[in-house]
């Protein structure tokens, strides 16, 4: 009411919904009205029911079209809101602009003009380069288009499962289709159920390495973030006001505005705990002697871990390098016990032991060509 019927004067507009679309926060009379429409949208998103997160994502981009300079930080909690509705291939396009929109720093916000929000049918499947090889780009929306790629590659992973099924079950052809509907969460995996065996796995390797390249800049940009989204309660639990780049902060919120979207995503948390599993089981017989080297030694905090507590934490670290493992064993319908990276495991060590034994042969042949010698001498 006091923003639609302002008394106008040098300084307000009568209506500024008429007058001012995309400059609400330049103007001081409608930041109360922007500020309450912000908070009833932050509540919105924690009650969790589908008609309240539909309500808050309503507010979130009409308070970017209000104030397209988005002085209060819609654009950071719109991409997860978005995966949740599965408006996936909405969520690409904004993150792609919000990171390209400015590359100069010269984009005039204050211009209604200018495009805004202008990208379209963006590729998903493109490698990430725009967000992975930016110095600066945003934590959240690395976030969540880690969490569309992950949802992507479930989607391939529940395709591929129930095609293997078709294989030994003589189910009529027509009901291919429909199944492979219902196996599915994301619109745009809908694209994937023309592709040929063969097309599918190529897109899943793409996939893959997309994620491990983003999961790897996420770690780098801040090292707390998968120890919380693996273990939550903490970090949804707390309650920081404010945050700075690769801080505990930055994480816990981080994790606050994602891990609904993350837990929402069947599968998804699945993939990373079975990824963090492969990665405890290839170093465990690394840990003891990892707690002998001086980059453990010279960590306080560190040195008082159990080696129990210090693999978990190498595990945690290590996860990202073990996408392509828990993949296969997502996709593998045989008995647990030889899933592919068990039988990858125990390769490798076959593989180590018999390096062992080789080169302890080579010793004991240089020795005796050594005994031997001295002998002749």
């Amino acid at each position: 009411m006091h923003v639609r019927n302002a008394t106008p004067d040098f300084m307000t507009t009568a209506n500024a919904f008429e007058t001012d679309v995309g400059h609400f926060w330049g103007l001081l009379h409608t930041r109360d009205y922007m500020r309450a429409r912000s908070a009833l949208t932050r509540l919105l998103t924690e009650l969790n029911t589908l008609d309240s997160v539909r309500e808050a994502y309503d507010h979130m981009m009409d308070l970017m079209k209000l104030s397209r300079s988005d002085n209060l930080g819609m654009r950071r909690l719109a991409p997860t809101i978005m995966l949740r509705l599965d408006r996936d291939q909405e969520c690409y396009d904004f993150i792609k602009w919000w990171a390209t929109c400015d590359p100069d720093g010269h984009y005039d916000w204050g211009d209604m003009s200018l495009p805004y929000l202008s990208i379209n049918d963006a590729d998903v499947l493109e490698k990430p380069d725009h967000l992975s090889e930016d110095e600066y780009p945003s934590f959240d929306h690395l976030v969540a288009i880690l969490l569309l790629k992950l949802k992507l590659l479930v989607d391939i992973r529940n395709l591929k499962v129930a095609r293997k099924i078709f294989l030994h079950k003589n189910l009529i052809q027509d009901l291919h289709e429909s199944i492979e509907l219902y196996v599915v969460r994301s619109p745009l995996s809908r694209l994937f159920q023309k592709l040929s065996n063969g097309d599918l796995v190529r897109t899943e390797t793409k996939l893959r390495m997309h994620v491990t390249t983003l999961g790897v800049k996420i770690m780098e940009k801040n090292t707390h973030f998968m120890f919380h989204l693996f273990e939550p309660d903490e970090a949804l639990s707390e309650h920081p006001e404010y945050s700075s780049d690769g801080s505990w902060e930055e994480s816990v919120l981080a994790v606050q505005q994602s891990y609904a979207a993350f837990w929402e995503m069947q599968g998804v948390l699945e993939l990373l705990d079975e990824a963090r599993a492969c990665g405890a089981r290839d170093s465990e017989e690394e840990i003891e002697g990892m707690m002998k080297g001086p980059v453990f030694l010279s960590d306080p905090i560190g040195r008082n871990r159990t080696p129990e507590e210090f693999l978990a934490a190498v595990s945690v670290n290590r996860s990202f390098g073990y996408i392509d493992d828990a993949i296969a064993n997502a996709s593998y319908l045989g008995p647990w016990s030889e899933r592919p990276s068990e039988q990858e495991f125990h390769k490798n060590r076959e593989a180590c032991s018999d390096s062992d034994a080789d080169t302890t042969d080579d010793d004991d042949y240089d020795e005796g060509n050594e005994f031997n010698n001295e002998d002749e001498e």
